[in-house]
């Protein structure tokens, strides 16, 4: 089962506290189905547990058994089949059946605690969301460009920001900022999923920072040998020149430690000094020693 999947299963086992964020949650699930309208109520959906809960919402609304359908292409479809039935559906929504365009009635929405409610049902309709160890993604897909609009607007009044965009002839409203994701699984219930949410990022977020560290670590490992195994070929030269011999002591001690020690950091060269040296006072007298054997070379 996805991670899409289960949230739903979270969501679905919700149950609205009040008669007015019962509504709400009806009103989106039905709005944001497959229609809308005096003709036709119904919805289309993969998920055989929403479709279930379409059929038990429409039944308190109206006076006729409202059943689901066999799946075909693994779809579920649930349809009010009498008139009248759909019609008394549409009453308890402020709607009378006659409505040419689908839009938001924002009466539905009385109060704050029905905002979740109804982005509830709506997401129980045409939401998706990604695992998080893919990638961060929640999405409303609405079948048709004013109620998009709607509930764009609808959204962006309770501090969210969608962007949009058109996919095969359906407005997608879409998330991929990882708080406001979060902040939409909690304002519809699904606690659990806020909470695996945040575990993921903490995990990943844990994860790219070691991935950064070791390959800072790679980098600097690679440009340390790098540097060595020149300085290296560079000692090797100068060694075999009479110059060597005239160098000062403390020269010749630091060329022999990294002859013999290529695998020394510059701070492991000079704890072996006699005196000891500092790092710097090290890489400042290897870099004397390059120069002077490539002046030699010449």
């Amino acid at each position: 089962m996805s991670f899409s999947s289960d949230l739903k299963e979270e969501l679905l086992h919700i149950q609205p506290e009040k008669p007015c964020c019962l509504l709400a949650e009806s009103y989106g699930l039905m709005l944001f189905g497959r229609a809308f309208s005096g003709k036709e109520l119904s919805i289309s959906t993969e998920n055989e547990a929403v479709a279930e809960k379409y059929s038990y919402l429409a039944e308190r609304l109206c006076l006729h058994k409202v059943l689901p359908q066999k799946p075909s292409v693994k779809k579920y479809k649930v349809s009010v089949e009498n008139a009248e039935d759909r019609l008394r559906i549409l009453a308890a929504f402020g709607c009378n059946g006659s409505e040419r365009v689908r839009r938001l009635n924002w009466a539905n929405i009385t109060d704050d605690c029905c905002v979740g409610a109804f982005l509830r049902g709506a997401f129980l309709a045409c939401g998706t969301v990604n695992s998080p160890e893919k990638n961060y993604h929640l999405e409303f897909v609405v079948p048709h460009y004013n109620l998009s609009l709607d509930l764009k607007k609808f959204l962006e009044n309770n501090d969210f920001s969608p962007k949009s965009v058109r996919r095969g002839g359906l407005y997608v409203l879409y998330f991929k900022k990882t708080e406001e994701i979060q902040n939409l699984l909690g304002i519809m219930g699904a606690a659990r999923f806020v909470m695996e949410f945040i575990d993921v990022i903490v995990y990943k977020d844990i994860r790219n920072n070691v991935n950064r560290r070791l390959n800072f670590e790679s980098a600097n490992l690679n440009k340390t040998v790098n540097a060595a195994v020149q300085q290296i070929e560079l000692i090797e030269k100068l060694k075999n020149t009479a110059l060597f011999a005239e160098l000062p002591k403390e020269y010749r001690q630091i060329a022999l430690l990294r002859l013999q020690n290529p695998d020394y950091s510059l701070q492991q060269i000079g704890e072996e000094m006699k005196p000891p040296m500092s790092r710097s006072g090290v890489n400042y007298r290897l870099k004397k020693l390059c120069e002077l054997a490539q002046k030699a070379e010449k």
